[in-house]
């Protein structure tokens, strides 16, 4: 009888330990950990992550839980519910979307700037109207006008391109007018194609419907000689014969980022 009696008492201990330790958050805290590690090991087969922190957001009503990739960059999300959290919530549709584009390519705008290879620079849609040539240089961006600055940064650009390595480039050029336009360019490995966005909008002396920002995809990138003078392009096949006295360009299919002698 009483070792049926220390038998019980045993298990009551036992479980209000668990109950105590389960309410306290404790075990919630490693059972959100467990689920958000097999989470990530499921949907994100690339990458690497490794457990960085967890705690408990009574905003959110769960558990905000942070992890570290294999480039030391930190990203959350949140485990729903404080006693079995065991699915993942706010956060994860980011998360997923990023991986989508960095793992499966880019296809519009949206995922132009939504790729890390651009995370350093502002989304070009968002840039101020009064954004100048000197703020620009400011923000490390490839400045073309009466002055060059940052000209390091096409070469970092096409050296990274012919080593088959990520690359981006902002360039900021002056029209003969004085306003600017804006080219970002951006070259995914993985998939071995250029995307270029151009921005018109603050080309004043432009027509209305030429004001406008558009994004367009090429096979290649490189330098096109034509008529004595050397251009840096974006195309798709091959060059054309730059001996030609005239060409006319399609510009789906070869355009002029700029002039580089």
């Amino acid at each position: 009888m009483n070792k049926k009696r220390i038998i019980i008492v045993t298990i009551i201990i036992i479980l209000v330990v668990i109950l105590g330790l389960w309410i306290s958050g404790i075990i919630p805290k490693q059972i959100a950990r467990i689920s958000a590690t097999n989470y990530l090991k499921k949907n994100f087969p690339e990458k690497q992550y490794e457990y960085v922190d967890i705690e408990w957001s009574s905003s959110f009503g769960g558990y905000s839980i942070k992890f570290k990739d294999e480039n030391d960059e930190i990203v959350g999300f949140l485990m729903n519910n404080k006693y079995l959290p065991i699915t993942p919530g706010q956060g994860t549709f980011g998360l997923e979307d990023s991986y989508r584009v960095e793992y499966e390519g880019i296809v519009d705008i949206n995922d132009f700037y939504n790729h890390s290879i651009t995370s350093k620079y502002k989304d070009l849609r968002t840039l101020p109207e009064n954004y100048s040539k000197e703020q620009a240089q400011k923000d490390n961006c490839f400045i073309i006008g009466a002055m060059v600055h940052n000209d390091n940064l096409y070469s970092e650009f096409m050296d990274k391109y012919n080593k088959k390595e990520n690359a981006f480039i902002r360039v900021v050029q002056s029209t003969v007018e004085g306003d600017i336009f804006i080219i970002d360019v951006l070259y995914e490995a993985r998939n071995n194609k250029v995307h270029l966005v151009k921005d018109d909008t603050r080309d004043e002396f432009s027509a209305q419907e030429d004001r406008t920002i558009k994004y367009k995809t090429y096979e290649k990138t490189g330098v096109w000689n034509y008529q004595n003078s050397q251009y840096w392009v974006v195309y798709n096949g091959e060059l054309p014969d730059g001996i030609k006295a005239e060409y006319s360009i399609n510009s789906d299919d070869l355009f002029i980022i700029a002039t580089i002698n």
